[in-house]
C-alpha cells in the first residue's frame, strides 16, 4: 500500500477510535441499575438491535477466522459451519431468539435457574461458569485479529495492537455498559456490512465463479483440501456439534434476544442478522479456501488476499473495517462476562443494590477485559479460541436447557418440574469437568476430536441418572 493509502487507513482507524472513546465519555454513569448495564432496560428496537446483533456477531471470526479456517482445512472447514452458521443460525435466529425476547433475563444461567429450575443459586452460578468461558476468550479472538491487521497494514508491533485496541473497547464497555455498546455497534456494524458486500464481489471474481476452475486449482494443490471427508467421523461429528451447540449457546446471541423490547422486534432483527450470517460465513471459507491458489497464509489468509489481490481501496479500509468487526464483537462478550460474574455468579439472588451492582459489573468487565488482552497475546489461532468457549458453554449449558424445558410444566403458574435441582446440579458440573478434560488433555481430545460430545454425554447422562435417585423435585415455588 502506497504511503498516500496508509495515511488514509491511519486517519480512519484513529477516527474510530477516538468515536468509541467519546462514546464512553458520553455514557459514563448511565446505567444506574443491572437491568440498564446489561440489557439497556430492555428497550432496544428493530434498527439498533439489527445493527448490534450484526456487529457484534460479525467479529473476527466470521471474517478473518472463518477465511482461515477455509486455508488451514480445505472444504471440511464447513462441517463447522453446518452446525453453527446453518442449522445453529436457523434455531437461533428464527426460533430460540423470538421466543427468548419474551423475557427479562440477564443471562443464558439467568434464564436456566429461573425459569427452569426454581430459581436455584447454585444452577446460576454452574451455569455462569460455563457461559463465562467463550465471553472471556472470544475478545482475546477479537484482538489477534485487529492485531494482525494492524501490524500487517502499519507495521505496528502486534503486542503493541493488542494492548491499544484492548484498552480503548474495554473504557467503554466498562464506562457505559450496553448503552455504550449499542452506540458503538450502530456505526461499526454499517463498517461492516459496506465492507463485507465489497469483499465478497471482488473475492468472487477472483475464481470467476467457475468452482470448476477452482476444484482443479485446489486438487493440484493440496488434495485432501478439496476432501470433505478428509478428517476421521469423529472429528467430523464433533466439528458440527461444536458449532451447533456453540451458536444455539452463544451468550450473546440470549444477551440480544432479551433485550429486544418485544417479540416482533426480535423476529425482524434477528431474522435479517442470521440470514445475512449464514450467506457471509459460508462465503468467507470459501475466499479462505481461494487463497490458496496464490499463497499459504493460514489464519491471516483474508488480509492477505485483500492486501494482494483486490482493489487498493479495500486496502484502505481494511484495517478500519477489520477493527469494526472486532470491536463490536468483543464489546458484546466483554458485558455478557461481566453479567456472568456479576449477576450469575457472585448475586444470583440479586440482592444487591442498583449501585454496587453497576459498581462491581464495571470491575467484572474491566477483569474480563484483562484477560481477553492476555488471551490475544498467547493464543494460537483466532477460532481455536472460540471453540475452546464454545465447548464448555454449549456442550453444558444446551443439554441442562433442553432437559429443563422438556421436564418443566409450563402450564402451571407456579415453577413444577419433573428434573430434579440437585440432579441438575450434578450433571452441569461433572459436564464442565468432561468438557475441559477432553478439550485440553491431548490423549482424551484424540479419543472424541475434542470435549463437546464428552460434555453433552456426561451433562445429560448426570442429570438423567442423578435424577432417578434425588428426591427434590417438589419445588413447587419460584
Amino acid at each position: 500500500m502506497s504511503q498516500g493509502y496508509t495515511i488514509i487507513a491511519a486517519i480512519l482507524v484513529l477516527a474510530d477510535l477516538f468515536f468509541c472513546f467519546a462514546v464512553g465519555l458520553r455514557t459514563r454513569g448511565s446505567a444506574d441499575s443491572a437491568e440498564e448495564y446489561f440489557i439497556g432496560g430492555k428497550r432496544t428496537g428493530t434498527v439498533l438491535l439489527f445493527l448490534t446483533a450484526w456487529a457484534s456477531f460479525s467479529g473476527a471470526g466470521n471474517f478473518i477466522g472463518q477465511a482461515g479456517r477455509g486455508a488451514m482445512e480445505g472444504i471440511s472447514a464447513y462441517w463447522l459451519w453446518l452446525g453453527e452458521g446453518l442449522l445453529g443460525g436457523i434455531l437461533m435466529g428464527y426460533i430460540l431468539a423470538p421466543y427468548l425476547s419474551r423475557f427479562k433475563y440477564y443471562s443464558m444461567p439467568h434464564f436456566i435457574s429461573d425459569y427452569l429450575f426454581g430459581g436455584d443459586a447454585q444452577i446460576r452460578r454452574v451455569g455462569g461458569i460455563a457461559a463465562l468461558m467463550p465471553n472471556v476468550v472470544w475478545p482475546g479472538a477479537q484482538i489477534m485479529g485487529v492485531a494482525y491487521v494492524l501490524e500487517l497494514v502499519f507495521g505496528i508491533d502486534y503486542h503493541i495492537a493488542v494492548i491499544v485496541c484492548g484498552v480503548v473497547f474495554v473504557f467503554y464497555t466498562v464506562s457505559g455498559g450496553l448503552k455504550a455498546v449499542i452506540y458503538a455497534d450502530a456505526l461499526h456494524g454499517t463498517i461492516q456490512m459496506i465492507f463485507a458486500v465489497q469483499v465478497v464481489i471482488f473475492g468472487l471474481k477472483l475464481f470467476h465463479m467457475d468452482f470448476g476452475y477452482l476444484r482443479e486449482q485446489i486438487l493440484q494443490i493440496d488434495s485432501d483440501k478439496w476432501d470433505l471427508f478428509a478428517e476421521k467421523p469423529i472429528v467430523i461429528i464433533s466439528s458440527f456439534l461444536t458449532g451447533l451447540v456453540g451458536a444455539v449457546s452463544n451468550p450473546i446471541f440470549w444477551n440480544r434476544a432479551f433485550t429486544a423490547k418485544d417479540v416482533s422486534t426480535a423476529k425482524k432483527a434477528y431474522g435479517l442478522t442470521f440470514f445475512a450470517n449464514i450467506i457471509l460465513v459460508f462465503i468467507m471459507i470459501l475466499l479462505g479456501i481461494v487463497t490458496l491458489m496464490f499463497s499459504d497464509q493460514g489464519d491471516q489468509a483474508l488480509v492477505w488476499l485483500i492486501q494482494n489481490k483486490m482493489p487498493p481501496v479495500l486496502g484502505i479500509i481494511l484495517a478500519e473495517s477489520v477493527l469494526a468487526a472486532c470491536m463490536s464483537c468483543a464489546d458484546t462478550h466483554l458485558n455478557c462476562a461481566a453479567a456472568n460474574i456479576v449477576s450469575d455468579i457472585m448475586d444470583p439472588k440479586g440482592r444487591l443494590s442498583g449501585a454496587a451492582s453497576v459498581r462491581y459489573a464495571k470491575i467484572a468487565t474491566l477483569f474480563a477485559g484483562i484477560v481477553a488482552i492476555l488471551s490475544g497475546f498467547f493464543g494460537s489461532f483466532i477460532y481455536a479460541l472460540g471453540t475452546y468457549g464454545y465447548t464448555i458453554c454449549g456442550g453444558v449449558l444446551i443439554p441442562a436447557f433442553v432437559i429443563g424445558l422438556i421436564s418443566r410444566d409450563r402450564k402451571s403458574p407456579a415453577f413444577r418440574s419433573k428434573m430434579s435441582v440437585t440432579a441438575a446440579k450434578i450433571g452441569m458440573t461433572a459436564g464442565i469437568a468432561a468438557a475441559m478434560a477432553f478439550e485440553l488433555v491431548p490423549p482424551l481430545q484424540e479419543i472424541f476430536g475434542g470435549g463437546v460430545i464428552p460434555a453433552i454425554g456426561v451433562t445429560t447422562a448426570g442429570m438423567l441418572i442423578s435424577n432417578l435417585f434425588c428426591k427434590d423435585q417438589t419445588w413447587n415455588t419460584r
